[in-house]
């Protein structure tokens, strides 16, 4: 029903968002018991806008008979008077509920109306009131045998248009039937039945949902024989269960859903009823699975795929996996300089998406500029190998949590190249008390953030991208080929050649050796942690002597060296 709809339907008057039903079954609340002859009875219990507040008091503009809207939810009570009489038992209980207009056909999918039914808190199943539109229908209901056998109360209650929370659908309730079959016995329901599932409760697509019946031994107290029937409900994605056969799901009525039914991210529950020879039914046991299929048919199944809906993503990882490592740099080379490798210090981890074979679709560099020890202008970047700039799908920059204009440098073949800072000194600027940012005793000044995010077009494979950190370097500011980069990282398309193999610098591009001295000493670290960095023209040797060693053994000994400060020689190290 249209919020607006106006129209005259038989007897039924609608008027804007309201509507009074006048029909010749709205009486008050009927309720008659007839013997069946055959040592059965059956209860009936009709309640309707007419039953007296025993059964339902009437909310004001909303409820049985008029139109009710999603923020207009009512309840009613029903009530068993044999509730707790031994010689009775109960065979069967089931609510019928008749509305008007009650759109949930399926063709609306889950922007239908979804009107569900509860008894004492707890959701009906199939749960939702079932009917098109402009025309009555008639919903039935199992009831729980253990919500009439508490107290005999049963208690009501209409959650209309679960979907939305603006006036989108709206219904009316003519009645609700409550009908108790029962018989006075001495005999006893039969047990609440042992079950098994196969598989366990996450299922492949290619799975057949499977319940057995494994107990208990006896069925029944008496030793009547006993019979089992199933219902199957199942949740498509609306959040929460409806009938099989309402979902657009065959009928089943047996003890097992082909794959065939199912699909992924679905959820199945299965309620197995035990009934003895005699008639009497006993309390229903549930199981429930959910499906894990590979909605994007990527080869990653959804319970391990971060994108279940993305076939170029499927999963992410960080390096580090926790915390920051850092990224230090000495800008003296070819010269060695005063080596307190503090004249660029950043904090980083990067965020890295991948499809299913691996290769790369997003990037996300996280970084925080922490110190600068230098008196030389610095541009930091960043260098992605067998990457073109045609394949790049997005990138962005944010220093200090604002937007910058960032594009791939140009002049690169084979390789993509940023420069996410053109001049350190901006960004770390001196003060009246400091020339340096962050590597003096007493300087210890806020840290600049640093984010970049880079997308692909295609995915990049790892083996011509390489491992992060990939290819971070410093160059001039004023001096573009003075690139240094992390030791045996290669220089990129615009770095002056000439330059290497002078002063301490050991250049060797058949063995690999890049930036590096004769005796194995970079000009820039990649190092675990956030490290704690030499104070200015303190020598990275004389704060952390046991670097030496580990040079010496090219990383084999002392890998722990950078957690093992001298006091005093480096930047809040006490």
């Amino acid at each position: 029903m249209n919020q607006f709809t106006l129209s005259i339907i038989n007897s039924v008057i609608i008027l804007s968002t309201i509507t009074y039903f006048n029909s010749a079954s709205a009486t008050a609340t009927e309720e008659q018991t007839i013997d069946n002859g055959d040592g059965t009875f059956t209860f009936t219990q009709k309640i309707s806008s007419q039953s007296n507040p025993d059964h339902y008091t009437a909310p004001q503009g909303y409820g049985f008979s008029v139109y009710s809207w999603y923020n207009q939810d009512y309840g009613w009570q029903h009530n068993f008077p044999l509730w707790n009489n031994a010689n009775y038992q109960i065979t069967s209980a089931n609510l019928l509920i008749r509305g008007w207009d009650i759109d949930s056909e399926t063709s609306h999918g889950t922007n239908g109306e979804y009107d569900g039914i509860a008894v004492d808190g707890v959701d009906l199943n199939p749960g939702l009131l079932q009917g098109a539109n402009n025309s009555w229908s008639e919903t039935s209901f199992s009831v729980p045998l253990n919500a009439i056998t508490d107290d005999g109360l049963i208690n009501t209650f209409l959650n209309i248009d679960m979907n939305h929370t603006v006036n989108t659908w709206a219904t009316t309730l003519d009645y609700s039937l409550l009908t108790i079959n029962y018989m006075i016995t001495s005999s006893t329901p039969p047990s609440q039945p042992e079950i098994s599932i196969t598989p366990a409760a996450a299922v492949n697509l290619t799975d057949d949902l499977v319940v057995n019946v494994t107990g208990p031994t006896p069925a029944d107290p008496d030793n009547d024989s006993v019979t089992y029937t199933y219902k199957w409900y199942v949740d498509v994605g609306q959040g929460f269960y409806v009938d099989d056969e309402f979902a657009g799901k065959n009928n089943h009525q047996g003890n097992t859903v082909p794959a065939s039914q199912t699909a992924a991210g679905e959820r199945w529950r299965v309620e197995v009823y035990p009934t003895d020879s005699v008639g009497l039914a006993g309390q229903f046991k549930m199981a429930e699975w959910y499906t894990i299929g590979d909605s994007d048919n990527d080869g990653v199944l959804d319970e391990s795929d971060s994108y279940p809906d993305d076939a170029e993503r499927a999963f992410i990882n960080h390096m580090p996996v926790t915390g920051k490592n850092t990224l230090a740099f000495e800008d003296r080379w070819p010269q060695k300089g005063d080596y307190d490798m503090n004249d660029l210090v950043l904090y980083y981890r990067y965020t890295i998406i991948s499809k299913a074979d691996n290769s790369i679709k997003d990037i996300t560099f996280d970084a925080e500029l922490v110190s600068r020890g230098a008196d030389q202008h610095s541009a930091f970047a960043l260098s992605f190998n067998g990457v073109d700039s045609s394949n790049v799908a997005s990138n962005n920059l944010q220093v200090n949590s604002i937007n910058r204009p960032i594009t791939p440098e140009a002049g690169h073949t084979g390789e993509l190249v940023y420069v996410l800072i053109n001049d350190a000194h901006q960004e770390l600027p001196s003060s009246n008390i400091f020339d340096f940012y962050n590597t003096q005793n007493g300087d210890e000044r806020s840290i600049a953030s640093l984010q970049f995010n880079l997308s692909f077009t295609s995915t990049v494979p790892l083996t011509s991208l390489g491992a992060a950190p990939y290819n971070p370097f410093i160059f001039s500011s004023f001096y573009r080929g003075r690139e240094i980069h992390l030791r045996n990282k290669p220089p990129t398309d615009l770095a002056n050649t000439s330059i290497f193999n002078s002063d301490d610098d050991y250049y060797n591009p058949a063995n690999g050796s890049y930036y590096r001295t004769s005796d194995n000493l970079p000009w820039a670290l990649d190092i675990s942690g956030e490290w704690k960095h030499p104070l200015e023209r303190r020598d990275i040797l004389e704060a952390y002597p046991n670097m030496s060693t580990w040079i010496e053994t090219s990383g084999n000994s002392n890998q722990n060296w950078h957690q093992l400060p001298v006091g005093g020689k480096c930047w809040k190290c006490n």
